[in-house]
């Protein structure tokens, strides 16, 4: 019987079929190579807890004369095509009263002098945000005038989503119901999330 089956597979090898072979082969391939590029591109990317850590790092941003607000923390990478996109919004319209708006901004570009006129930037490396938890942006934080973290995530319900939601999200942390966190999509800035990411297909 096994003489029989490899002999069938010669004759259909020799037929012709050698040709299909090699393309279901290569079709296999490209399947997983797919998969591994678009997982790269597509997946959330990790936001830190709403955790006591994250607060108390967050509580250090304040300064004296902001002690007591609502505080909204962007964490954007100059490096970063989502980032940049999150840059643009915020300069591109107004933004919600009685907030005080920080920027940590990592990367070695500088960022753009309008960010600076109008927010609080700081820059900052990656190794002191890992520190804090944070591994990728762009990122939200909202932190209550007490000092509780009440949203930690992403700007965009998808990759490069039409709706940039941090408006909505900063009202919304400021009502008694919890905020679901929306993923993070945009790029890894910590070594082990870099790392993780490098095991996967680069375009």
């Amino acid at each position: 019987m096994a003489r029989r089956g490899g002999w069938a597979l010669a004759r259909f090898v020799s037929r012709g079929n050698a040709g299909a072979i090699g393309l279901t082969v290569w079709f296999a391939v490209m399947l997983a190579v797919g998969a591994g590029l678009l997982s790269r591109h597509l997946v959330a990317l990790p936001a830190p807890a709403k955790s006591a850590k994250l607060a108390a790092s967050m509580a250090q941003l304040r300064r004296p004369e902001t002690q007591g607000t609502w505080l909204a923390v962007h964490v954007l990478y100059s490096e970063c095509r989502c980032s940049q996109r999150i840059v643009e919004h915020l300069l591109s319209g107004a933004r919600p009263t009685d907030w005080t708006e920080v920027v940590l901004w990592v990367g070695q570009r500088e960022p753009d002098p309008a960010l600076a006129r109008r927010f609080d930037v700081r820059r900052v490396a990656a190794a002191d945000l890992a520190r804090m938890g944070i591994e990728a942006t762009p990122m939200l934080v909202a932190v209550d005038p007490g000092g509780l973290v009440r949203y930690s995530g992403g700007y965009t319900d998808r990759k490069q989503g039409p709706v940039i939601d941090d408006v909505r999200i900063l009202d919304a942390s400021r009502k008694p119901d919890l905020v679901a966190s929306l993923p993070v999509f945009g790029c890894a800035i910590s070594d082990r999330l870099r790392a993780e990411l490098a095991t996967l297909p680069a375009l």
